[in-house]
């Protein structure tokens, strides 16, 4: 018996169209109950996203800057409008600014008016092997991030990206 034969039928019986699309029919069949039964996908993703904190330096602020970064909750990024966290704590030190003396040396003095503001930000992070995101947006420490919240919009550094539980796998 001949796999083929000369009206395009499988076995002399089933024509190959139908065989195609039963085929394409059990592979999708197949894939959604292997996904969705035996690996479970999202719970995956879930178990790879952890509660960290992270923490943003703010240099060179004023006071009121200060009361409005207080008086945040919930903080997004600033273009994109992601979530990223809850504002947890907001620490400050005076601000030492670099001016260029007359007679051309480089002067660090301390700001009267000015402070470097530490933004702790908790919330969840998606942590994979090569990247850290929370919402879409990564998260590495040394990285420029512009954020906002109901009451102020600022530019600052990421310091420094804490995992409470003790790891971030």
């Amino acid at each position: 018996m001949r796999l083929w034969d000369e009206r395009g039928r499988i076995f002399g019986k089933i024509p190959v169209i139908d065989f195609a699309i039963v085929f394409l029919l059990i592979l999708v069949v197949g894939w959604f109950a292997y996904s969705r039964f035996v690996v479970n996908l999202r719970r995956q993703i879930q178990e790879r996203t952890v509660p960290c904190q992270v923490t943003v330096l703010v240099p060179a602020v004023r006071r009121p800057t200060i009361e409005a970064l207080r008086k945040s909750q919930a903080v997004f990024e600033f273009k994109t409008n992601a979530y990223v966290g809850v504002v947890s704590s907001v620490r400050e030190e005076p601000a030492e600014i670099w001016f260029l003396s007359e007679d051309g040396r480089w002067v660090r003095t301390p700001a009267n008016d000015r402070f470097d503001v530490y933004v702790v930000l908790s919330t969840d992070a998606r942590v994979s092997e090569n990247v850290i995101t929370v919402n879409g947006v990564e998260i590495r420490v040394g990285q420029s991030v512009n954020l906002k919240s109901k009451w102020v919009a600022v530019s600052g550094f990421i310091y420094a990206v804490e995992f409470p539980q003790g790891g971030a796998e």
